[in-house]
């Protein structure tokens, strides 16, 4: 089995790399996904396996070009970040499984050899929560960047009445009753990026 990972942590990827020595043919590792496409039309691996977060680089939408360009490839999401947007997406886009990064190696394997014989893997959450529009996870994502209701409002053309009403709704489908804890509850299900502080 030809195993291909896009991973920017190097000691991760070697490690990774070392574990899975003798237990596959070939296990090929890329901390620069810049020439992924040009990689995957020279070389065909049986699964990929993607980081989401890889520095500047979203891991989601190399892998959702990636799908666009070769949609018969198994593909796997490999990250620390299990979150319910990621896994959404990712099921969206034609990926065949996310795996959190704390599995065993024996377990890794184990799903990586399922997904090269078809099967489709992802963790189980919360089905009660009901997913936010596009709509309401930007005015989300504005909110919780320090944003008030009326600065949302003049951001997206909209009312304040219209935000103050996104905002409830979002707070019935999260299960919450204040804008703090939407945010909070957004963050911890993808929903919501924290932007980092340079």
């Amino acid at each position: 089995m030809h195993i291909m990972l896009f991973d920017d942590h190097k000691l991760f990827a070697k490690s990774l790399e070392i574990a899975m020595k003798g237990l596959v043919s070939k296990f090929e590792t890329y901390t620069d996904t810049s020439k992924a496409i040009q990689i995957l039309e020279i070389k065909q691996p049986d699964v990929i396996l993607m980081d989401v977060h890889m520095g500047e680089v979203n891991g989601l939408e190399v892998a959702r070009t990636i799908l666009q360009r070769f949609p018969d490839q198994k593909l796997l999401f490999l990250s620390g970040y299990d979150l319910v947007e990621y896994c959404n997406q990712a099921i969206k886009m034609g990926a065949r499984g996310f795996i959190n990064k704390s599995v065993s190696i024996h377990d890794l394997i184990d799903q990586i050899q399922r997904v090269a014989a078809g099967a489709i893997i992802f963790p189980k959450h919360d089905s009660k929560v009901e997913a936010l529009t596009e709509r309401e996870k930007e005015i989300l994502q504005l909110t919780a960047e320090g944003l008030k209701q009326q600065e949302v409002a003049d951001r997206l053309y909209i009312s304040r009445r219209t935000v103050n009403n996104h905002l409830q709704t979002i707070n019935d489908k999260l299960g919450v009753h204040s804008t703090v804890a939407a945010i909070i509850r957004g963050i911890e299900l993808g929903s919501v990026t924290l932007k980092s502080m340079k």
